[in-house]
């Protein structure tokens, strides 16, 4: 599943947010194909100015990773920004899904486990987004449909890049190194 989100950078808005399930294609060259004809309908339909995409995971999660899951999960994310790079002309900028959840206000208690997370995410979304965030629940109204994490998750990529684009420029209060006399 790939989570995607587009903001108008004007009025700071979500105005599209879905999530490509690749779930059912067995062939991860159908796969590519599928994000490659899909992004290219995003540009056709939308300015896109810059691209975000979550940096691969970098490290073993003990019980949740395997060696293999992460080199598959890394060439995936390496095939996927070349194909950004190839429809937009522009190098895609990876952000880390820990930093753009902290630049979104998100914090969680130590405790807080996968699943857990996942929800809070969607939560946080739902209540900063408001409509411009749309969700399903799942059968029986108790869990989000699947995917809703992705598209949540997708929009703290983005809002995460829209302010670091914003404050690129901004040298902060230190703009030289501050030497401590004796």
């Amino acid at each position: 599943m790939i989570g995607v989100a587009v903001i108008d950078e004007e009025a700071s808005r979500v105005v599209h947010s879905t999530g490509w399930d690749l779930s059912k294609i067995d062939s991860v060259y159908t796969k590519y194909e599928t994000v490659g004809a899909e992004l290219h309908e995003l540009r056709m339909n939308y300015d896109i100015t810059d691209v975000f995409i979550e940096t691969a995971l970098k490290r073993f999660i003990p019980g949740k990773s395997r060696a293999d899951t992460l080199i598959k999960l890394a060439k995936f994310n390496g095939v996927i920004s070349w194909l950004c790079f190839e429809t937009w002309g522009k190098e895609p900028i990876f952000i880390n899904v820990n930093t753009a959840r902290s630049l979104y206000g998100l914090s969680f208690p130590r405790s807080t486990k996968g699943p857990q997370r996942k929800k809070m995410v969607i939560e946080a979304v739902i209540e900063k987004e408001k409509t411009d965030f749309s969700y399903e629940m799942a059968r029986g109204g108790k869990n989000y449909k699947r995917g809703t994490d992705d598209k949540a998750d997708a929009i703290v990529i983005a809002r995460a890049g829209e302010f670091l684009q914003r404050n690129k420029n901004n040298k902060g209060y230190l703009v030289e190194k501050i030497v401590l006399q004796e």
